[in-house]
């Protein structure tokens, strides 16, 4: 009887986790549609790898990722299936003027078929980390050919994320300058800003 009571205990716990780890959070990835363009906001995890399926579905119009503010992601390898996706539905990409966009939004960023970068966009990057290390503490960079890999594909040099790696460790950020989205061409076109201001 005592086992019985304990199997219940642990059956319920696993059947709660599960309702909770399935819970809408207002912070997860999700687009606000108007016409042609979608608007992003939030961050990925594994729960957003079909959200442009869905979206493409339910709005078949749309042609131009806007990404408004999108901190980054929880899971990398759900990611990059993400930004797969985006890139064979064909979409455009854009930054407006007062996008804000870091660590693994950029790579979604990157998927555009092209990609527009307004002037005063922050796009932020820095290492990936874990378990109090950074990609540069590691002896071996189980991330590091998968992500060049992505890049290649992407049609930006590789070398982005030696490059990113390098800007800030995974606590911290590097927010790319107009010359740095120029040089690692995040943006399609190149950008003309006035870096006085």
């Amino acid at each position: 009887m005592r086992w019985d009571l304990i199997g219940l205990g642990a059956a319920a716990a696993v059947i709660l986790g599960a309702i909770v780890l399935q819970q809408p959070n207002p912070d997860l990835l999700r687009f606000d549609v108007e016409g042609s363009r979608a608007y992003g906001y939030g961050f990925t995890d594994g729960r957003s790898q079909d959200v442009v399926k869905k979206l493409m579905r339910q709005h078949p119009d749309v042609e131009t990722l806007v990404f408004v503010s999108m901190p980054g992601t929880q899971d990398l390898t759900s990611n990059y299936h993400l930004a797969r996706s985006i890139r064979r539905a064909g979409l455009k990409t854009e930054l407006r003027a007062d996008s804000r966009i870091a660590s693994g939004a950029v790579d979604l960023f990157l998927a555009g078929s092209t990609r527009t970068v307004a002037c005063g966009a922050m796009v932020g990057v820095h290492a990936w980390g874990t378990g109090g290390f950074d990609a540069q503490d590691a002896w071996w960079d189980n991330h590091r050919n998968a992500s060049r890999d992505f890049l290649t594909d992407m049609g930006v040099d590789p070398d982005f994320y030696d490059f990113r790696t390098d800007a800030a460790g995974s606590e911290a950020i590097h927010w790319l300058t107009p010359a740095e989205i120029n040089r690692w061409r995040v943006a399609s076109t190149p950008i003309r800003c006035d870096q006085s201001k």
